[in-house]
C-alpha cells in the first residue's frame, strides 16, 4: 500500500477584492509548495481584473457579488475538495513555498486543530500579539471543523469578524491552536491600497466588525 494514500488533501483559498496588482504573487508560492491539491481564488466583486490575473497565474476562480471576507471564505470552502483548508489573504507579500509547508504541517499531522501565521511585523506589534488575539488571514484548519464553527451562526462570520470568530470557537472548545512565525511576510495596508481617507474608513469598519464578533463569541455555547 502507498504510505501516502491516507494523507489528507489540501485546498488553498484566497478571498480577493481588487487585488490585481498582488494576487499572482500570492498564488505562485502556493503552487511551488507542492502541498495544495487546488488553489481557489474567490473574487468578491472585483472591478480591476483580479479574476483574469488569478486564472492566468494558475488558480481556479469563483466570481461572486460582494459578500465580505467571511462570505468569500465560506464560498471557497464550500467549493473546495480538500480535507484541510488553507486561507491566505490576497494582499500579503513575500510568502514562500517553505512557509506554506510549515503552516500546513501541524494540521496535516494532527498536532493542531488550527494554525495561524504570524506576519513579520515591527517589534511592538509582535509584543502586542502576546496580549491581543491574532487576526491574520493566513490560517489552516480542517474543513469539517470550519463548517462546524460556521454552523453556530455568528453573523460576523460573514465579514471581517471571521478570524475573531475562528479564534473564539477554538478557545471555547479548547482546541489546540499553533502559531507559526512567517519571516519576511507582510501585507499591504488599507491606507496604501485605497488612499488615506478611504483606507481609514475601511479600517474603522473592520474594527467595528471585529468588536461585534467578540460580543457574539461571548454568547457562543
Amino acid at each position: 500500500m502507498n504510505q501516502h494514500s491516507t494523507q489528507p488533501t489540501i485546498s488553498a483559498i484566497i478571498p480577493a477584492l481588487n487585488e490585481a496588482g498582488n494576487i499572482a504573487r500570492v498564488i505562485a508560492p502556493l503552487i511551488a509548495s507542492g502541498v495544495c491539491k487546488e488553489i481557489i481564488v474567490v473574487d468578491d466583486g472585483s472591478t480591476d481584473g483580479t479574476a483574469a490575473i488569478a486564472r492566468e497565474a494558475g488558480a481556479r476562480v469563483i466570481e461572486q457579488h460582494h459578500q465580505g471576507k467571511g462570505g468569500a471564505m465560506r464560498t471557497g470552502a464550500q467549493a473546495a475538495e480538500g480535507d484541510i483548508l488553507c486561507f491566505f489573504d490576497a494582499d500579503i507579500t513575500q510568502m514562500t513555498p517553505d512557509i506554506v509547508q510549515c503552516l500546513v504541517a501541524p494540521v496535516r499531522d494532527g498536532l493542531a486543530t488550527m494554525v495561524i501565521g504570524l506576519r513579520d511585523k515591527p517589534f511592538f506589534e509582535r509584543f502586542l500579539n502576546r496580549f491581543a488575539p491574532v487576526l491574520g488571514g493566513e490560517r489552516v484548519i480542517r474543513r469539517s471543523t470550519f463548517f462546524t464553527m460556521l454552523s453556530l451562526g455568528g453573523s460576523t462570520s460573514n465579514n471581517f469578524g471571521i478570524e475573531t470568530w475562528m479564534n473564539g470557537y477554538c478557545a471555547k472548545k479548547k482546541l489546540p491552536v499553533e502559531y507559526i512565525f512567517m519571516p519576511g511576510v507582510r501585507h499591504v495596508i488599507k491606507e496604501k491600497k485605497y488612499g488615506l481617507a478611504k483606507g481609514f474608513i475601511a479600517r474603522i469598519k473592520m474594527i467595528g466588525q471585529i468588536l461585534k464578533a467578540e460580543i457574539e463569541i461571548m454568547k457562543m455555547q
